[in-house]
């Protein structure tokens, strides 16, 4: 069986979505559990949910996706996420599927469950394309990031890639251009710690148009850059879709590219568990998807593929 933990407390459409998708999720994989950690003072579970594949954990509280972190945070121990955190790191779970807010996602991560390595920072990685797998790392889990970070980004997506793969990574920099002389001197700083490793491959700058398309497959970028191009990305999906439906032109075509090419949820990478942090903004059809991908993971124990991968490479 696969175990599932869902924090149900951190989309914006609330946790009776979450439930909705979890339900869709159990009645899918007959080879699934899931532990629903949520606050009862906003959400009840229906009578007769309960059963062996389905367990509902009532905490007393949870993190507001608008709350900032604090010291206060690490005291707060029946939060839905604190519960769910705890509980992967007591190997109670498989995953942790959050919809949440990132800041204390991440922060409480690191303090329960454990970072691989200190100073190798984690970040959130997002697989913009599955075949062949391209894949775009941090999305917010880090907004200042010098040189040193950026490199610790690259050897975790790289071996996010290679654990997903049968392909060999191959690292850019998102940059403004391609050419050498372009970028800040945290890029440049970062681009010559690259260049001196064995491993990964490195080949230099990236621009934009390359996240999708084009042989290099771990784009790089700090936390605020990769966030902005994300949601530009999906905006951008949106916009096009409504746009075609309002001129009366057949958008299926479109829609299924999208799907085929989609993956909902991001896994924060360079910790010792499986996390997969969702939109927060996400539609039950989006949450069934970042599951999904959870269990994908889990299946695996993709963390654990991870490591043995950075500890081949001397990293670890």
């Amino acid at each position: 069986m696969i175990r599932v933990a869902i924090d149900a407390m951190g989309g914006d459409l609330g946790p009776r979505i979450a439930f909705q998708a979890t339900q869709k999720i159990l009645a899918a994989f007959a080879d699934v559990e899931v532990r629903f950690y949520f606050d009862p003072q906003h959400f009840t579970v229906p009578e007769g949910a309960s059963s062996n594949r389905f367990t509902s954990v009532s905490c007393s509280e949870h993190v507001a996706s608008t709350e900032s972190v604090d010291r206060a945070l690490f005291k707060r121990c029946d939060a839905t996420i604190f519960r769910a955190l705890t509980d992967l790191a007591g190997e109670q779970v498989d995953v942790v599927v959050t919809f949440g807010n990132t800041a204390a996602m991440v922060a409480l991560t690191r303090y329960i469950v454990g970072l691989l390595r200190p100073k190798l920072y984690p970040a959130l990685i997002r697989e913009m394309r599955p075949a062949p797998l391209k894949c775009l790392v941090d999305l917010g889990a880090n907004v200042h990031c010098p040189a040193d970070m950026l490199t610790g980004f690259a050897l975790l997506g790289s071996a996010y890639l290679e654990a997903r793969s049968d392909d060999a990574a191959n690292v850019a920099l998102l940059n403004v251009g391609v050419e050498t002389s372009k970028g800040s001197s945290v890029i440049k700083d970062c681009y010559q710690m690259l260049s001196a490793r064995s491993w990964p491959a490195f080949s230099g700058f990236a621009e934009g148009f390359e996240l999708f398309d084009g042989g290099k497959n771990v784009i790089v970028c700090d936390g605020m850059v990769g966030n902005a191009v994300l949601k530009a990305s999906e905006g951008l999906f949106a916009f096009l879709l409504s746009q075609l439906s309002q001129h009366s032109m057949d958008t299926t075509a479109v829609e299924k590219l999208v799907r085929a090419e989609n993956r909902h949820g991001a896994c924060l990478v360079g910790v010792k568990g499986n996390l997969v942090k969702g939109h927060g903004r996400s539609d039950e059809k989006a949450m069934v998807g970042a599951i999904e991908y959870g269990i994908d993971i889990a299946r695996t124990n993709l963390s654990k593929k991870i490591e043995q991968k950075l500890i081949q490479q001397g990293v670890l």
